[in-house]
């Protein structure tokens, strides 16, 4: 019985405790409160990027708060870093879980560069997450030591003068962002400097444009012994540059330039024969042309024996077309110094061409192909010239240029210079062209010349015939009479053999125009096929003022199209980075393209319709030059010249730009 009875004891307490019975009304019944969570809130990451990362690139990162009653989300911040500009977040609050973009700073000093991004909890700032990332360039896409040469403007911005300015040297890039040493060579009309380079730093992105900053102990140089470039990287061994201090400087230069940067892979001492062409701007006749004298130099040096050019099979040319003289086939000699360490070398040379000796410096990239600056310029006395160009060696074929039909094939060419105006400039006078060269002749041939201070545009087809330098330097002298416009300029051949192209003289004094030029004439290979990645250097003259860009491009052969992205500078205003499309079509010849350029900040001068109109010269489909029509607006006559050259280049890695 026992286990009966307190069977039906519980089974009452049971039923009491559900019915509340003996307890009063039901309506007091309250059930206990739920005991207080123990566990606090809590981050983790649910993205995060890989490290490291290309500076071109964007990660997201997302982060997932817990035990937040509020879901309050998370905060996010970029930590200081060892730079000024650290980077960006596309928003400094998510919700738990969703994604914030990162962008890395445009531009870094060195190859990489660390930095931390910061994930707290809203709800609980003490709980952090850091995500430590490295950002890297693509400054191992430059190494080694490098040959930089532009040419452009230098321009006082008080008295509103303007002067040419020459710039030459080398700089030894570590492949790491830093530039550890150097030295270079500044000539313009008051003044030649040589100095040390002491450091500086360079990057690269992703689309192979970057920046290259030069040290130097001179104050007078750059901003306060600080240079600045764009440059656009298009292969390892060679790059195309534009002078581009920061207009805002405390110091600015106010100076523009373009030009390219090579790989120097030879510091032999030179010997047998170079052609060479330089231009600029002549002191010794600048008083009687009203304080300007454009100047071209073009010849044959025959480094004869060790350091000494005897004069012998040696020949040079100078057009002074503002006097206007052309002084043809002077003997020339000299001596020239062995190469320093950083293979630069000295040439002294005399000659009817000058009162006083031409002084040089070469900068040698290999066996071949030397940058020439001159470095005479006497501003008290008015003698010596601001000029630059190249030289190219002419090997084992030195003296052997004795038959004309030597110099055969098709070619195409493009030079660029000064006409005869009063304003200096490196680029008032532009000009490319295609012909046939056979039996010593030029036959079928094609120009294009612009003048932009004498508003003269000139398009033409010619025909030449040549004579050539008995002593077997490679002067080839050619008459050009154009089908329409009769006598044409004077322009001298200088062959380099070996595959090299032969350099050009423009001795331009004919009644269509007047001025001086130098180029190169190039053999065709094969037939325009323009597409895939462009690198391009590019100087628009309008005026007096002068603007010089570099970029890259992409053009698509079959929609005839292209779009890029440039860095443009003038002498008073950086524009900076901006777009740049384009169209092109078949032009006058199978090597010869026509098409139009649009930039998106308008800093370049169009023509009537909005755009530039320029035609694209191939030499093959990896290389050509470039030269704006618009001289010839039936409407804007005289508006603008332009002249440059493009190239392909390697992507910096794969799905790059």
């Amino acid at each position: 019985m026992p286990n009966r009875r307190w069977s039906v004891l519980l089974f009452t307490a049971v039923i009491c405790a559900s019915l509340g019975c003996g307890s009063g009304p039901t309506t007091t019944v309250r059930n206990q409160p739920a005991p207080p969570s123990t566990a606090s809130v809590s981050i983790a990451f649910k993205a995060v990027p890989a490290s490291p990362i290309f500076v071109s690139t964007t990660p997201s990162l997302a982060a997932v708060v817990t035990n937040d009653p509020l879901n309050a989300g998370v905060d996010w911040k970029v930590a200081p870093c060892q730079s000024q500009d650290c980077g960006s977040l596309s928003a400094l609050h998510t919700a738990s879980g969703q994604p914030v973009m990162y962008t890395p700073p445009a531009n870094l000093t060195t190859n990489s560069l660390s930095v931390k991004i910061l994930a707290f909890a809203t709800a609980d700032r003490s709980k952090n997450l850091i995500a430590p990332i490295t950002i890297v360039a693509f400054s191992t896409a430059l190494k080694g030591t490098y040959v930089l040469q532009t040419s452009g403007l230098d321009v006082d911005i008080i008295t509103g003068t303007q002067d040419v300015a020459q710039f030459a040297g080398v700089v030894v890039l570590d492949g790491s962002g830093g530039v550890t040493a150097g030295e270079q060579t500044y000539t313009n009309t008051s003044r030649s400097v040589s100095d040390t380079i002491t450091g500086g730093s360079y990057f690269i992105g992703s689309d192979g444009r970057g920046t290259l900053t030069l040290n130097t102990a001179d104050p007078n140089i750059g901003q306060a012994g600080i240079e600045t470039f764009n440059i656009v990287v298009l292969s390892p061994t060679q790059a195309f540059i534009v002078k581009n201090d920061p207009i805002n400087a405390q110091i600015p230069s106010n100076e523009t330039g373009t030009g390219t940067m090579d790989l120097q892979t030879s510091v032999n001492p030179l010997s047998q024969g170079y052609a060479f062409v330089v231009v600029g701007t002549d002191l010794a006749t600048s008083v009687s042309v009203g304080g300007t004298s454009p100047s071209a130099v073009g010849g044959v040096l025959n480094i004869d024996s060790p350091n000494t050019i005897s004069g012998a099979g040696s020949v040079a040319d100078q057009d002074l077309p503002a006097v206007p003289a052309l002084k043809p086939s002077a003997p020339i000699s000299g001596t020239v110094s062995g190469p320093d360490a950083f293979g630069a070398v000295k040439f002294r040379l005399s000659t009817t061409l000058s009162p006083t000796p031409m002084l040089f410096t070469g900068y040698i990239i290999d066996a071949s192909h030397i940058k020439l600056i001159e470095t005479d310029v006497d501003a008290v006395n008015l003698t010596g010239a601001s000029a630059s160009g190249v030289a190219v060696g002419q090997g084992v074929t030195t003296g052997t240029f004795v038959n004309p039909t030597q110099f055969a094939g098709n070619y195409v060419f493009g030079m660029a210079g000064q006409d005869a105006g009063l304003v200096p400039s490196s680029s008032s006078l532009t000009s490319a062209g295609t012909f046939t060269a056979q039996a010593g002749n030029l036959t079928s041939g094609f120009n294009e010349a612009y003048f932009g201070d004498l508003f003269v545009g000139l398009v033409d087809q010619f025909q030449a015939p040549c004579l050539l330098d008995k002593n077997g330097s490679g002067r080839l002298d050619c008459h050009l009479t154009y089908t329409v416009n009769g006598a044409g300029p004077e322009y001298i051949f200088y062959q380099t053999g070996n595959g090299n192209p032969p350099l050009v003289l423009d001795a331009d004094s004919n009644s269509q125009g007047s001025g001086v030029a130098i180029g190169a004439a190039y053999q065709v290979s094969t037939p325009a096929s323009f597409n895939g990645d462009y690198g391009m250097r590019f100087t628009q003259y309008t005026g007096g003022s002068q603007i010089d860009l570099t970029g890259q491009f992409n053009a698509s052969g079959p929609a005839q199209i292209l779009a890029g992205t440039v860095d443009a500078n003038t002498s008073y205003v950086n524009p900076g980075p901006d777009g740049v499309t384009g169209t092109f079509m078949p032009g006058s010849s199978p090597n010869v393209l026509r098409g139009s350029l649009t930039d998106s900040a308008g800093f370049l001068v169009p023509n009537t319709s909005g755009a530039v109109n320029v035609d694209l010269f191939f030499i093959d489909p990896n290389h050509g030059f470039l030269i704006e029509t618009d001289l010839n607006d039936p409407v804007l006559q005289g508006i603008s010249v332009a002249f440059g050259s493009f190239a392909t280049r390697i992507p910096l890695c794969q799905g790059c730009p």
